[in-house]
């Protein structure tokens, strides 16, 4: 560790004014647990009256559901706000859990669908997955998951209507109040309804999902994932996207997730011809950048963060991950023959040239209109349309000797280039 390491000294982004009011408003209730309760039996019962079942379907989920409300009650900290997105949450995925279950079990011809070499975009946060992921999602060849259909899968999308379905418009609002509660979140992470979404949403129905240890701080809970496979959690995504495409097929499914790094032998377990595209870039710039993400992302539910906890943490976990997966594929538990490493410098650079050579290395036809679609993507989208988010190592008491001696072997091995 370098000796000139200091303490953190970032600071959140502001909140607006009608947060602070009504976190206020809750700290002067006598229990606002018992206004906003997190506890199992009351997000059963609201949960199985709103979808009209009380089958989930198979008992994996039930122990890191419980794992998750222990933590939230023991470590989050949550004030109204929190409490407030922590349970419609947690009760919009029950319900939804409920709806896919009772649906498979009406048409149970949704279990034969195949999901064919599904590719699946992972790497560590901030390192181009998202716009990777964003950009391959213009080719209508590639079926990707939108939040709404993620958030509110039932009745299944219909190829006719998907673009125009009313859940869009529900789960803009839903979305909306992230960017409501802090404003600065936008220039770090843009969400909508109908924009395609990480695979932690689908596996939130599971309960074992990294959407659930990012925006809370529940370090109980994390530890819990860390130390358990996910193959019970990719077989319900699957059923997931096997009612998703039912009504909506595509030819390929294309996921993403970075979380997916520390877990590629349990994915591929489930998906076992699936393609995967591994980003890669400078420790640098995406350590600090996930730390930003991630306290801001938690001080939407909580009143203070121990920054220095969390640096150190983020720091340790991001390496970890990315040793992991390197020596998974060293070792020939991830076949390397299904894996395409894409350097995120040369991506922002060219990133038709880039993308080119990822339909050829998959085997996919590159065509003009595909090119022609992401080249119009790219220009609505500028880099800082909605701001610009500033990180620094600096900012979390970090300087470039704490990587290097964590980053220096996963840097070396796949020929990162240093960014200034």
């Amino acid at each position: 560790m370098s000796a000139s390491r200091t303490t953190a000294v970032w600071a959140p982004p502001a909140h607006a004014s009608w947060v602070d009011e009504v976190n206020a408003l809750g700290r002067n209730l006598t229990a606002p647990e018992v206004l906003l309760p997190i506890e199992r039996s009351s997000l059963l019962a609201a949960a199985t009256a709103a979808a009209g079942s009380d089958d989930f379907g198979d008992d994996s989920w039930r122990e890191p559901f419980d794992v998750l409300l222990e933590a939230i009650e023991r470590e989050a900290g949550l004030n109204t706000v929190g409490r407030l997105l922590t349970r419609a949450e947690l009760l919009r995925v029950l319900r939804n859990r409920l709806r896919v279950v009772a649906t498979r079990k009406v048409h149970p011809e949704i279990a034969s669908g195949a999901v064919p070499q599904p590719i699946v975009i992972t790497g560590t946060a901030r390192s181009g997955t998202s716009i990777l992921f964003e950009c391959l999602a213009q080719d209508p060849r590639l079926r990707a998951p939108a939040t709404w259909e993620a958030f509110d899968s039932v009745p299944p999308p219909e190829t006719a209507t998907y673009t125009t379905d009313p859940r869009i418009a529900a789960t803009d609002s839903e979305v909306a109040l992230w960017h409501a509660i802090t404003p600065a979140y936008r220039s770090m992470h843009a969400n909508a309804g109908g924009a395609p979404n990480e695979c932690i949403f689908l596996m939130a129905h599971a309960f074992a999902s990294e959407h659930f240890s990012g925006v809370l701080d529940v370090p109980t809970y994390a530890r819990w994932l860390a130390s358990r496979d996910r193959v019970a959690a990719f077989r319900f995504h699957r059923e997931m996207l096997q009612l998703l495409q039912w009504r909506c097929p595509g030819a390929h499914w294309l996921l993403k997730a970075p979380s997916h790094l520390t877990m590629l032998p349990d994915l591929l377990a489930v998906y076992p011809d699936a393609r995967i595209i591994h980003t890669h870039r400078d420790p640098c710039k995406t350590v600090p950048s996930t730390i930003s993400l991630m306290a801001t992302l938690r001080l939407m539910r909580r009143d203070h963060l121990d920054i220095d906890l969390l640096a150190k943490g983020m720091m340790r976990g991001m390496a970890y991950g990315l040793d992991k997966a390197r020596k998974e594929r060293m070792g020939g538990d991830v076949p390397e023959a299904q894996c395409l490493d894409v350097q995120y410098q040369e991506l922002v650079r060219d990133p038709l040239r880039v993308i080119a050579a990822i339909y050829d290395a998959l085997g996919l036809e590159w065509r003009a209109d595909v090119a022609e679609r992401i080249r119009v993507y790219l220009a609505a989208r500028p880099q800082g349309r909605h701001g610009t988010h500033r990180y620094a190592l600096e900012d979390f008491g970090l300087d470039r000797d704490d990587l290097d001696a964590r980053y220096g072997a996963y840097m070396q091995h796949y020929d990162v280039a240093r960014e200034r």
